[in-house]
């Protein structure tokens, strides 16, 4: 198995393994959160991945590939994956509070809680299949994600979900002078292995 398929399957494990732990230990557990913690504000239906936009966050995203699931839409759901992942890498480049960046983990951990343990087995399947570094499938997933584009919403799901935006008010929580298209490309290539 190539070592981006083990990696990808490693971290679907560890968001089930991660949330069957917090679940646990979250009984007297109290929870605040800022307005906007993980907003969907635009969510999506079961679409192939040409119907998403830029503009659509991760959070977005990641709900249209829940109900791929519900639908048994197994490849669909692991392109939904494919680019929310992205998405999400590329804000955590672009968001300056570090504690902010499990944003992206949190909401696929609240897509992947209530899944069955067959439905588990074939949506890592359809990310085996995938995410074959230098594959036809692969090729295919990044030049439709090149096609969408760099994200143009503001990441409030991910600003809101970190400590300052509790203690800092000042400021848009984004980093200063970032250079977009950089980032974007290093997202490409560091999380998909696009052009490999």
């Amino acid at each position: 198995m190539c070592k981006l398929k083990q990696t990808m399957k490693k971290f679907f494990i560890l968001i089930i393994l991660a949330f069957g732990s917090n679940n646990i230990q979250a009984q007297k557990t109290i929870s605040l959160e800022a307005e906007g913690n993980l907003e969907s504000p635009n969510p999506c239906e079961c679409v192939e991945l040409s119907k998403i936009t830029n503009e659509h966050n991760p959070a977005d995203i990641l709900i249209g590939m829940g109900k791929c699931i519900e639908q048994k839409e197994f490849e669909k759901a692991a392109k939904l994956f494919a680019i929310a992942g992205v998405y999400g890498r590329y804000d955590s480049y672009r968001v300056k509070d570090k504690s902010a960046h499990q944003a992206l983990l949190v909401l696929q951990q609240n897509i992947l809680m209530n899944i069955s343990e067959e439905d588990k087995k074939e949506m890592i399947s359809s990310l085996d299949n995938l995410f074959v570094r230098g594959s036809e499938a692969l090729r295919t997933v990044c030049q439709s994600i090149q096609e969408v584009g760099i994200p143009k919403y503001y990441p409030k799901y991910m600003i809101q979900h970190g400590i300052q935006a509790f203690i800092e008010k000042d400021g848009n929580g984004l980093i200063e002078d970032f250079n977009s298209e950089e980032s974007w490309n290093l997202t490409l290539k560091n999380y998909l292995h696009c052009g490999e």
